[in-house]
C-alpha cells in the first residue's frame, strides 16, 4: 500500500489517518497485520505516528520449534521531502554532525510513502533477541550434541591458580 504525499498535504489539517489490516510481503505472520497510522505534513517533513500489531511466526533459538509472538510497535517515523544533505556536500569528504531529529528517511525521486515497508521495518526491528518460545525453555537435548563445547587452552591452565596480592597487605 502506498500513500501519495499530495493526498497527505491536501487532507484536512494536512493529516491523513490510515487503517491497515492486511498481509505484509516478506513478513511471516499468523493472520493480518493491523495498524492505525496518522501521516501529518509539516512543510518539507512528513511524520507517521501510530501503532502496529502483528502475530509474527518465529523459530525458538533454544529448541528450534516454531511459535507465534504478538509484537506491538509504537511508530514515530519522520520523512523528508528531498535530500537531507545536499548532494555536493555528500561527496566532499567532510564529516557532518548529526543532531537530534536528523534520523529521518529521505523521500527522493518519489511522491509516495510505502506503508508496507514502514510496517515491515518497524515489526522486524522489534523482534526480540534472543527469540525464545518460553522464558523457561531449556532447549532440545538433541541439539546439545551439535553445540561446540568449550575447549580450554592447556597453556592457560597456569592462570587458574594465580593469586593476586593487593598492595598494602
Amino acid at each position: 500500500m502506498k500513500i501519495s504525499i499530495d493526498d497527505i498535504k491536501n487532507a484536512k489539517d494536512q493529516s491523513l489517518k490510515i487503517n491497515f489490516d492486511n498481509e505484509v510481503k516478506n513478513l511471516s505472520t499468523d493472520g493480518n497485520v493491523v495498524a492505525e497510522l496518522i501521516f501529518k505534513a509539516y512543510g518539507k517533513f512528513i511524520n507517521a505516528k501510530g501503532k502496529i500489531v502483528a502475530n509474527v511466526k518465529l523459530v525458538c533459538d533454544r529448541c528450534l520449534k516454531d511459535f507465534t509472538n504478538k509484537i506491538e510497535v509504537d511508530v514515530d517515523e519522520t520523512y523528508i521531502l528531498g535530500r537531507l544533505i545536499p548532494s555536493e556536500d555528500a561527496h566532499s569528504g567532510q564529516e557532518i554532525e548529526l543532531k537530534d531529529g536528523d534520523f529521518v528517511t529521505e523521500l527522493t525521486d518519489t511522491n509516495e510513502i510505502d506503508v508496507d515497508d514502514l510496517i515491515y521495518q518497524s515489526v522486524t526491528l522489534n523482534i526480540p533477541n534472543p527469540c525464545v518460545c518460553d522464558i523457561n525453555c531449556v532447549g532440545d537435548p538433541e541439539i546439545e550434541k551439535y553445540i561446540k563445547k568449550e575447549i580450554s587452552d592447556p597453556r592457560l591452565e597456569v592462570f587458574k591458580n594465580l593469586k593476586i596480592k593487593k598492595e598494602g597487605k
